[in-house]
């Protein structure tokens, strides 16, 4: 066998993702901001990221030097937003080859266990989930759950402009995976234990399965749909989660968890993000649809789940 004959299998060929063009929603802080500097950082050529703050936005984006990365503010809940959003981006590109579609919101506060991790009384736990307002628990459907719908809805056309552009026939030489959209759900979404709210949950429950059913949906588009679930990652959403626990410094260093909390020991960080993104999104991942990837250091393992 020749050198000719062997596959490409180094890191290099398998993992980069040269030339990729990404639109990422919430990219601006927490998981989405390490998965925007991540392509950004491994040869994409453009990351749009999306999302309402634009300094956020603007901080990742000139946390990678290149002007890779897009700041393009919008608002996924709003039609006219994403419309906006979407004209914003045809203005450089007219395909895509990757839609994340990771906004979310952790919804209202609704604590089902006492200080203690002991079960409530039954009245405070009804006072609980009387306390918040309907609005509050509906948006966190609105973020999470339906903003997806329509981020989807709005970018598909990219994505369908995208396989027009992959090589027929593909070979080995010239092989570029298909299009795929990429969402972010959660272990919440398997965990029957809330760790604060009672709706943010259901909503990630939602676009795992909204998720799966995208991934059938789209076979004749030959466009692929999989999801992200993290686990415990230190961000803006959990940030006050960590510094209650006295968490904060070190998250990310073994030991920082017992193990019946977290299996690892630590909770995830941005290159523990940036190696399940580059994964789904090169060469390697070109045979992943309709996957759900866990990525929560065996949490879900130790707490009650439907996984």
């Amino acid at each position: 066998m020749s050198v000719a004959d062997i596959p490409k299998i180094d890191a290099g060929s398998l993992f980069n993702v040269n030339g990729l063009v990404a639109v990422v929603t919430g990219g601006g802080s927490g998981l989405g901001r390490m998965m925007a500097r991540a392509l950004a950082a491994n040869g994409a050529s453009k990351v749009f990221i999306i999302g309402r703050r634009e300094a956020s936005l603007n901080e990742t984006a000139n946390s990678v030097p290149g002007n890779t990365i897009v700041p393009v503010v919008g608002d996924v809940t709003s039609k006219d937003s994403l419309q906006k959003c979407v004209e914003r981006v045809r203005a450089e590109v007219d395909a895509i080859d990757v839609l994340v579609a990771n906004s979310g919101i952790s919804g209202p506060s609704v604590p089902t266990l006492d200080a203690n991790r002991q079960p409530l009384s039954i009245d405070k736990l009804v006072d609980n989930m009387w306390a918040p307002e309907p609005e509050a628990v509906n948006s966190t459907y609105a973020v999470n759950l339906t903003g997806i719908h329509f981020t989807v809805a709005a970018f598909l056309p990219f994505l369908h402009e995208a396989n027009k552009k992959r090589p027929q026939p593909p070979t080995a030489e010239n092989f570029r995976p298909r299009p795929q959209i990429i969402t972010t759900g959660s272990i919440g979404g398997y965990n029957r234990q809330p760790l604060s709210s009672l709706s943010y949950g259901p909503s990630k429950a939602g676009v795992i399965h909204l998720t799966k059913q995208l991934a059938t949906v789209l076979v004749p588009y030959d466009i692929r749909a999989n999801i992200i679930a993290p686990g415990l990652y230190y961000s803006e959403m959990t940030e006050t989660m960590y510094k209650n626990q006295g968490r904060a410094e070190g998250h990310n260093v073994e030991g920082t968890f017992p193990k019946d909390i977290i299996p690892a020991t630590r909770s995830g960080d941005e290159q523990d993000m940036a190696g399940v993104i580059l994964w789904l999104c090169s060469r390697a991942g070109a045979y992943i649809n309709g996957c759900t990837v866990v990525t929560d250091g065996g949490r879900l393992g130790v707490l009650p789940s439907s996984y």
